[in-house]
């Protein structure tokens, strides 16, 4: 599967303000609430991955951004965005002194949970799928994965290439050419100087949509199905803060945000 920033800040729901004005006696011995433990700031890291994180004019927006914005708001945090390439962004998270202590949207792996703090909610849920040229009316020259055999597959360097394309990539049965963007590859696929272009769904749908591009369709089913999910450098409070997100993430599912948010990028909810 690239720095400006933006900050947004906002005060706890308006029920545990109410809660917060009677005084409940509590033991010496018992833990100190969540919220307590929570930083009041938080630098938050990503690459520009439309529709999910964006920049316009300086300023950083997207589907994923406006989703933690609210989830921090909800918590009394102010959260701020930062963009980073995402090779140079997964290095600094694997450094024990790295400079990143927070970023999405990443996929949960065994190694990455050595040092990164997952939550049990996710983000986002993840559809990675090949395009193919196909032009209205005329039959499917490409219409499954086999298809590409001796044919060369666009991907976006970093991404993270589902089994069945590594493994063929490694054995030569097709070509992988890297690009840093999704919209330099979907021109490359319209201008036939690739023949398939692997992609997150949503991503692709949204870059075809923006590009006015017809005659590119999605083969289905996808390759690949995963969550993706905000992580944190494990420490002494990362527990908490990982929690906590789970929590005002699983709220905004519930109460609609999700789904409203998710229809002003995409027309419709994202996956579930």
């Amino acid at each position: 599967m690239l720095a400006c920033a933006a900050l947004a800040a906002g005060m706890a729901p308006a029920a545990m303000a109410r809660m917060a004005t009677v005084p409940v006696p509590v033991p010496a011995t018992a833990p100190a609430p969540i919220s307590e433990a929570l930083p009041a700031r938080l630098v938050c890291h990503d690459d520009v991955f439309v529709p999910y994180v964006m920049l316009n004019q300086g300023h950083i927006e997207g589907l994923n951004v406006d989703i933690l914005r609210e989830a921090a708001t909800r918590l009394g945090i102010a959260i701020e965005f930062r963009v980073m390439p995402w090779r140079r962004l997964e290095n600094e998270l694997a450094q024990p002194q790295g400079s990143v202590d927070c970023a999405f949207a990443m996929s949960r792996t065994s190694p990455r949970e050595q040092y990164l703090e997952f939550g049990k909610v996710p983000l986002q849920p993840t559809e990675y799928a090949l395009f193919v040229r196909q032009p209205e009316g005329k039959a499917a020259t490409i219409a499954k994965l086999d298809d590409l055999a001796g044919k060369v597959i666009g991907v976006r360097a970093g991404f993270r290439l589902p089994d069945a394309i590594a493994i063929g990539a490694a054995q030569g049965r097709w070509t992988l050419a890297e690009v840093p963007t999704d919209t330099a590859n979907f021109q490359k696929l319209a201008l036939r100087r690739i023949d398939a272009v692997l992609a997150d769904s949503s991503v692709g749908l949204y870059t075809l949509k923006q590009l006015k591009l017809a005659d590119i369709r999605r083969l289905a089913p996808p390759l690949a199905r995963f969550d993706t999910y905000i992580v944190f450098r494990k420490n002494a409070a990362s527990p908490a803060l990982a929690a906590a997100f789970d929590r005002e993430l699983k709220r905004m599912r519930q109460d609609g945000t999700f789904a409203r948010i998710s229809a002003t990028y995409l027309g419709v909810p994202t996956l579930e």
